[in-house]
């Protein structure tokens, strides 16, 4: 037999309420033990509604300290800006059963005893989602020049195969297959996207609706983030560490460094569009779209906060790095 209290406060926890009726609380009070009335609410249709992605029945572990002590890496990958590469570098230092499989913006369906088990976590997250996950955190990210940014985000979802997008239901790359690049940049769906539109900016400071980044919802309108600068850079700077795209050697070696990490000796680079089209059969040709004077003039109506963001952020990288540098000569 358990308590009353045990049962509210179970009802709290895993469900986020509390019991409807007095014969709920009675029915609960007859489990032989806390852990069998647990398994009763993980395996319930309510649960399970809240919680898709948990399996029926699952009993989640409650963490012990060492889990919760233990410290995690955890890097924000926004797309097309080197993550895929930076995802491979760091995967080499851990255990692959601590590794989170979290690999989309999906972090917030999981529960926190779940989470509490990993020790790297690598996706496509924004930073409202890295903070749910439980323990001590060392955040990083990179960032890349806007308007390159969302032009090879744009050769690569035009470079999928179309039975991969039909499959997938990855409408932002069927929209991509049919237009051009500034027919695509100029059309309200693209324009609307919360990974499009101010991406990186977003990720720092509102939250990334679209759990996969080439996923449509036209029924989702990006919150209004023209303020939102100064609060961006304030974030970016509070991490752990960052880097960016275009200093990608000396931004691998500042962030390892701050990881406490051997920084690795050769980078092989990953997802180059050219490499995967001819080595992954999810990919195949395309004439791939080029920067010109009209094209950069569509996309950074878009980006104009992100452009903001890679301007500080680039001047603050290069102070980090200097001093990097020094260190480095005095040891």
């Amino acid at each position: 037999m358990i308590s009353r209290d045990d049962v509210f406060s179970g009802y709290r926890m895993i469900l986020g309420r509390e019991p409807e009726n007095e014969g709920t609380i009675n029915y609960h009070c007859r489990h032989e033990s806390l852990s069998a009335f647990r398994r009763a609410l993980l395996a319930s249709d309510e649960f399970n509604q809240l919680y898709p992605r948990a399996q029926n029945g699952l009993d989640i572990p409650f963490p012990d300290w060492a889990d919760l002590t233990a410290p995690r890496v955890v890097f924000m990958h926004s797309p097309k800006t080197g993550g895929t590469t930076f995802h491979e570098l760091l995967i080499g230092h851990f255990e692959e059963n601590l590794v989170c499989p979290e690999r989309f913006n999906g972090i917030r369906k999981h529960a926190a005893g779940e989470l509490a088990k990993y020790r790297l976590f690598s996706g496509h997250y924004d930073l409202v989602s890295c903070h749910l996950i439980p323990g001590e955190k060392r955040i990083v990210t990179f960032l890349r020049e806007p308007v390159s940014r969302l032009i090879s985000l744009y050769n690569f979802l035009r470079a999928h195969r179309p039975d991969v997008v039909e499959r997938n239901d990855w409408g932002l790359a069927r929209l991509a297959a049919d237009l051009d690049a500034e027919q695509f940049f100029q059309h309200p769906v693209a324009r609307n996207h919360p990974y499009i539109e101010n991406g990186m900016t977003r990720a720092l400071v509102d939250s990334l609706p679209i759990e996969e980044w080439a996923a449509i919802d036209e029924s989702i309108r990006p919150t209004d983030i023209a303020d939102a600068g100064e609060l961006a850079l304030e974030r970016l700077s509070s991490l752990t560490a960052f880097g960016v795209l275009e200093r990608y050697r000396e931004s691998v070696d500042l962030i390892f460094d701050s990881l406490g990490l051997a920084s690795p000796q050769e980078i092989g680079r990953k997802m180059v569009l050219s490499d995967i089209v001819e080595e992954e059969s999810n990919y195949r040709p395309v004439e791939v779209a080029q920067e010109s004077p009209r094209l950069r003039a569509v996309i950074e109506e878009l980006v104009r906060m992100d452009l903001e963001l890679y301007r500080g952020a680039s001047s603050i990288f290069e102070d980090r790095y200097r001093a990097f540098v020094s260190r480095q000569s005095t040891r």
